[in-house]
């Protein structure tokens, strides 16, 4: 008897078209950059500075002395009166706190205060830094952002010591 040798199938093609337009690349895999929003804080230098040396508060005296080298998180800065600013943003010292109806301001002009450009495209996890009308915007800013595709979050929460407490371990983890 004669052997039947059948030709093998034409190849489909697997690939696929997304319906659906993609966020902004979050990747939120544990081996990409964590992103910590601090608030700003009340306690400030004299003179104009970069965000990051100009806010002198103790979550910023935290912040610095937990900070590893090999580990620097991406930070951004949300100041009750500039909104979102990168670390390296000169600013002037000011004297503006995070109300209920300045966050309430924020929330409803959030685009004003965003800065799309500063906010990493790939985020492995997010640490929400200060009290609750900041972590407020914050949250927002973050849907905004990323759209329904948030990264995996924890806030700090209770006073500044437990709060202080909770940084720490964000930036040595």
């Amino acid at each position: 008897m004669k052997s039947m040798q059948r030709d093998p199938l034409p190849m489909l093609s697997t690939t696929q078209l997304s319906l659906f337009p993609i966020a902004p690349a979050l990747c939120n895999e544990a081996a990409d950059p964590a992103l910590l929003l601090m608030a700003c804080s009340g306690s400030k230098l004299d003179g104009s500075a970069r965000a990051i040396d100009l806010y002198r508060g103790v979550m910023y005296q935290s912040y610095r002395a937990h900070l590893r080298s090999d580990a620097v998180p991406r930070l951004l800065i949300l100041s009750a009166r500039h909104g979102f600013l990168q670390p390296d943003t000169e600013v002037a010292p000011y004297d503006e706190r995070m109300t209920r109806q300045r966050a309430d301001q924020m929330v409803a002009d959030l685009s004003t205060y965003l800065r799309p450009a500063a906010w990493p495209t790939r985020v492995g996890s997010v640490m929400l830094a200060g009290g609750a009308e900041y972590r407020r915007v914050m949250r927002a800013a973050l849907a905004r952002r990323y759209g329904p595709a948030l990264p995996a979050l924890q806030e700090t929460c209770g006073g500044i010591g437990m709060q202080r407490s909770q940084l720490g371990p964000f930036l040595t983890g």
